[in-house]
């Protein structure tokens, strides 16, 4: 049958397009040898019983292409007893993968190694175990996300992250044309733990809670090369940590509309998200503190293969404690050294537009250029609880803590398997004048 399948389509095709909808009254799935029966249609959001329509062969297949675990889809109809039978043939992705991987980025250079299965026992489930050491990050996170609770909307997640990192930092920003210097170095101690509980409302609509603890704590704190103390604080004989430690648990819920469509690699559609965390001292919460956002993303294709996705983000806070901070700087901002901007405020946008450059035996490359944007500051660092040390000029206004940055760079994605095997940008910093370079290889997205 599959043989004649271009012919059934053709004919089903005009007949679909002449008389009334037919209903499906079977669907087969085949080629899957690891992924489910009962995990494939759902993702493909049909069932027996809905009408065929033209569209819904194309709807199928984009909707399974995007999950990310097939390598290949076919979708066709043929004639059956009472009505239509739908045939998807959706050949499994490698859906797992352990890997080293090692980056270069600005004050951060390390190594690290981890576990991703993207389709745990062929029911859409995910797990990542990785570790890293590294001159700033040194971290091991663990997560189990499963998208659908025992086949119900309901959708779940379990992580843990634990983090020894080496905070520096920066000089508020007083210029516009401007490149603050570092001043304050600390390690941070971030012992965190959570778990998440959302459903689906409709397709592409979901709603969530999260809740987490973490426990905090600050050693080794030092001046910068070339700071003085008075750079930090002018009235202080000591140098003080940028925090207090203690346990910081909280509360967040979210909204999420998705309609993106990933056609290996190349993405369409938008994605709006809303939500809003706030901390809870009656679960033993030594921090009390809000904050909420949003973010939006348009993806928009273009010439088959080009790709052109556009970001933005509106964050605001109050009475953050230092690890809960917004920050720009390094790869969310590139071309400025990493988190070398924060603050309780937090605007952001990005646009990148992508363009193959070649493909080899499923290894595929794609060319980029961006743009980077962000403003980032306080805006009353004078007011909280104390547990929080604030340098000199926090609360920088106007022009002053607008940064862009431009750039070009490269990712190298591999079609059997879901992430990218490298990654490499340079990002000029407009306003300073200068440049960074950022390398990813192995799992590292």
């Amino acid at each position: 049958m599959r043989r004649v399948a271009p012919l059934v389509v053709v004919l089903t095709g005009l007949w679909a397009g002449h008389a009334a909808a037919e209903r499906i009254v079977e669907i087969r799935v085949d080629g899957n040898t690891k992924t489910t029966d009962a995990t494939v249609k759902p993702i493909a959001g049909v069932a027996t019983g809905d009408e065929l329509r033209p569209d819904v062969a194309e709807r199928v297949r984009q909707d399974l292409v995007t999950s990310g675990l097939f390598q290949e889809v076919q979708v066709y109809w043929e004639p059956a007893p009472g009505g239509t039978r739908l045939v998807i043939v959706a050949r499994d992705k490698h859906s797992w993968v352990i890997a080293p991987a090692a980056y270069n980025q600005p004050t951060n250079k390390g190594v690290g190694a981890g576990f991703g299965e993207n389709n745990l026992f062929g029911e859409n489930k995910k797990l990542l175990v990785y570790g890293q050491v590294a001159t700033g990050d040194t971290f091991f996170i663990g997560a189990y996300v499963d998208p659908s609770i025992g086949g119900t909307r309901l959708r779940g997640q379990v992580d843990l992250f634990l983090k020894y990192g080496r905070i520096i930092e920066y000089a508020s920003p007083t210029r516009w044309r401007d490149d603050p210097r570092p001043l304050r170095i600390s390690r941070l101690t971030y012992l965190n733990g959570g778990g998440r509980l959302g459903t689906t409302l409709w397709k592409g609509v979901t709603v969530d809670a999260r809740l987490r603890g973490a426990r905090v704590g600050y050693s080794r704190l030092e001046l910068a090369e070339g700071a003085a103390l008075a750079d930090v604080d002018p009235d202080a004989t000591t140098l003080a940590a940028p925090g207090v430690g203690g346990w910081d648990v909280s509360g967040e819920l979210s909204l999420g509309v998705d309609t993106r469509a990933n056609w290996y690699g190349i993405s369409s559609g938008y994605r709006f998200t809303a939500s809003f965390e706030h901390a809870l001292p009656g679960l033993g919460s030594d921090f009390q503190y809000w904050y909420g956002g949003v973010q939006l993303a348009r993806a928009m294709r273009f010439l088959a293969r080009h790709n052109l996705v556009v970001r933005g983000s509106v964050g605001v806070g109050h009475d953050l404690p230092f690890q809960q901070e917004f920050t720009a700087g390094g790869t969310s901002q590139r071309g400025w050294k990493n988190n070398q901007f924060r603050g309780d405020l937090r605007v952001t946008a990005n646009a990148e537009y992508s363009v193959p450059m070649f493909t080899v035996r499923g290894l595929a490359v794609r060319g980029l250029t961006f743009w980077d944007a962000s403003y980032v500051t306080f805006r009353d660092p004078d007011d909280g609880p104390g547990v929080r040390d604030y340098l000199p000029g926090a609360g920088a206004r106007g022009l002053a803590p607008l940064r862009n940055s431009v750039g070009v760079g490269t990712r190298f994605y591999l079609r059997q398997i879901v992430l990218p095997l490298l990654g490499l940008d340079f990002g000029y910093g407009v306003e300073r004048g200068d440049y960074e370079i950022y390398l990813a290889i192995g799992l590292t997205d």
